[in-house]
């Protein structure tokens, strides 16, 4: 069924909201669709945008699996090494035995640097992927495999090599100038280069909010904005699906700029395509942060589930389902305001900016197949990553949570790329006889890439998992299970996940039960066994709770650790010895966890945490430049040789022993 939705924007008196939160005590109850209260600086403002009505068909994506895929790292279809667009064309095939309906290309622009997020040419192809006309066989073998394509649209910023920046350089006065976002501008408060953004070339001060080599762009000016809708339009007559913003909430410091800028964006790309598809990376920590773009948008990556999947992996006891529940309730309302009467939520557990799934449980495939099997069974559109199918590694820096996909038992073959030159670091993850390669796991029961494999198979045979009602059920403590059913359908799924590294069972209470994953069949009475870190999704008939629900008991979930850490020899005795991680934002000389000296090279400090959560950490003598390393002053450390310590709160009053083998500066 096509969906008509009216992008109808009065006077900002009349308007929805503009980035400002609607008061927390109303309900959607007690909201008309459409409507969002207003906050008194909204009412009184006098700006008007015109009167669009688009026609929308973007059903598609409710019921998508997105993939994503660096082309660069993917495989290698002209023999040099570096992915491109042959290469990819050739493995359409992977896509369509692994299950995938749609696509996202990180950028494939012209670009400055390896990762291709600072722009060069918006209007050609990054010459190490291809050609023009490499990237249009390639999407027309995978339109005709009925795949969508949607684009990594980077349009925050530029590359400092951009012809629009050398040309606003050398020249005050072009069209280019003011193109960016220069010492004139009314956002410029006097910061001085490297300041809050701002830096400074031949003498002149300019915005990039991410670095000094990708300048801002300026949304204040009408020609930036035709522009980059001029951009879209390109690549939407060429024939892509969609866009994802990149950095979608900093185009403006004013909150209300960005939001009415990307609904005039929205809007035009509408009316080039009504089935173009726009997700937004608003990367914010709360809910209140993500909610507004709704307003802007039909999707958004939910960056708040994605930690609260992987925290409930490693055993946080929550209810996610209440939270999915609650989230879902409070974007519809932002997604109401602009005349649409549904959200796309886009649910992960891993990108290109983020610690692989893998190295964040500390090796642990088992917790990562958990992890999987939840993102897949709760509600809205995944995206997997690429190489997550496979379980592969990879941690900070981003080069190397960019490796070359794992296709040969022997780290090479047809197709295999590598990392030359034009990354920054040299390749750290990808090993010969690992066991993560695409051979070594393909067929092998079990497997990581066996377990995604089943479990998009299940999404897409049962829509319900993407758009169903949810709701939670009782289990013991450990487990967690949720039912969901819907409007079309005459049975219902329920689906339970051990939590812990211990075997549970629970007991059938109905007759005539499937088990998906396996294809076991349960009658009433009968014991259903979850092992360690596994997950059951019953099929059973409609309205009725398959299982016997025990109510569970949840024990105090605060626990301490006790760090005791051996220093090599040769550390100075005055210094002092700092624990640095994610729980003090990585500051290296915060006072607050300096560490208490115990014995000769020996010193201690306890921390708490929320049971079974876990942290990365390392040891430094007070700034990054006396970091630990090891023995070959390589930024590996610990048993597993990462670039992090990990350590999850599993036992109270642990203490856990740390051998530092050198420091950086030594």
């Amino acid at each position: 069924m096509m969906r008509r939705v009216f992008f109808t924007l009065f006077l900002l008196s009349m308007l929805l909201f503009f980035g400002c939160s609607p008061d927390e005590t109303s309900s959607t109850e007690d909201m008309e669709a459409g409507q969002v209260e207003l906050t008194e600086d909204d009412e009184q403002a006098d700006e008007t945008l015109a009167l669009v009505d688009i026609e929308q068909n973007i059903e598609w994506a409710e019921e998508a699996i997105f993939y994503q895929v660096f082309v660069r790292s993917f495989y290698d279809g002209s023999g040099d090494g570096i992915g491109d667009f042959k290469g990819l064309k050739e493995q359409i095939p992977y896509f369509v035995e692994l299950g995938v309906d749609a696509l996202w290309l990180m950028p494939i622009n012209k670009a400055s640097s390896y990762h291709g997020y600072d722009v060069e040419d918006y209007y050609d192809i990054e010459p190490d992927l291809g050609s023009m006309a490499d990237f249009a066989a390639f999407l027309e073998e995978a339109h005709e495999n009925n795949i969508k394509v949607i684009l990594d649209f980077v349009v925050n910023h530029t590359s400092i090599n951009h012809e629009w920046f050398q040309t606003a350089l050398a020249d005050q006065e072009s069209e280019y100038h003011d193109y960016y976002i220069w010492d004139d501008h009314e956002t410029y408060q006097g910061q001085e280069s490297n300041e809050q953004g701002w830096h400074e070339i031949d003498g002149r001060i300019y915005s990039g909010h991410y670095n000094n080599d990708m300048p801002d762009l300026n949304y204040r000016n009408p020609a930036v904005r035709e522009e980059v809708k001029a951009i879209a339009s390109f690549w939407i007559n060429k024939g892509v699906d969609g866009f994802r913003l990149d950095g979608a909430p900093e185009i403006d410091e004013d909150e209300k700029q960005t939001i009415e800028w990307w609904r005039e964006f929205n809007a035009h790309v509408k009316s080039e395509n009504p089935e173009a598809f726009i997700v937004g990376e608003n990367w914010f920590h709360t809910i209140d942060g993500i909610r507004p773009y709704y307003s802007a948008m039909e999707s958004s990556f939910n960056f708040v589930l994605t930690e609260d999947i992987l925290d409930f992996t490693n055993g946080v006891t929550m209810d996610l389902v209440e939270e999915v529940n609650g989230m879902r309730e409070q974007y519809l309302r932002f997604s109401n305001a602009r005349g649409q009467d549904f959200i796309i939520d886009a649910t992960m557990i891993g990108n290109h900016d983020l610690d692989r799934v893998v190295s964040r449980f500390d090796g642990d495939r088992e917790k990562a197949k958990l992890a999987a099997s939840v993102l897949m069974t709760l509600p809205g559109t995944p995206f997997i990553y690429y190489g997550e199918e496979l379980g592969q590694e990879g941690q900070r820096p981003d080069d190397n949570r960019r490796e070359p996909f794992s296709w040969y038992k022997e780290a090479k073959g047809p197709g295999m790329t590598v990392m030359n030159d034009r990354f920054f670091h040299s390749s750290a993850y990808t090993h010969p006889n690992d066991g993560i390669s695409l051979e070594e796991q393909k067929g092998v029961a079990g497997s990581v890439y066996e377990h995604y494999k089943k479990l998009i198979a299940i999404r897409k045979d049962h829509p319900m998992l993407f758009t169903g009602n949810y709701e939670t059920i009782d289990t013991e403590f450990g487990l967690y299970g949720y039912t969901v059913h819907d409007e079309d359908s005459d049975y219902q799924l329920t689906m339970i996940h051990n939590q812990r590294n211990e075997e549970r069972t629970v007991k059938a209470s109905e007759n005539e039960l499937e088990e998906l994953l396996t294809g076991a069949a349960y009658s009433s009475g009968d014991d259903i066994t979850l092992p360690p870190y596994h997950s059951i999704i019953l099929k059973s008939a409609k309205h009725t709770i398959p299982v016997e629900e025990v109510v569970a008991e949840i024990p105090d979930l605060d626990y301490s650790v006790t760090f005791q850490v051996t220093v090599p020899e040769e550390t100075p005795v005055d210094d002092d010895i700092y624990l640095v991680g994610e729980f003090n934002q990585w500051d290296p000389e915060d006072e607050q966890y300096i560490l208490n000296q115990v014995d000769d090279y020996v010193y201690e400090i306890t921390i708490d945490g929320k049971a079974f959560s876990m942290i990365q950490y390392k040891i430094t003598r007070g700034d990054w430049d006396s970091r630990e390393q090891n023995s070959a002053g390589e930024d590996l450390i610990g048993e597993r040789q990462t670039e992090n310590r990990i350590y999850q709160f599993s036992n109270n009053e642990h203490v856990e022993e740390v051998v530092i083998e050198s420091w950086a500066d030594q």
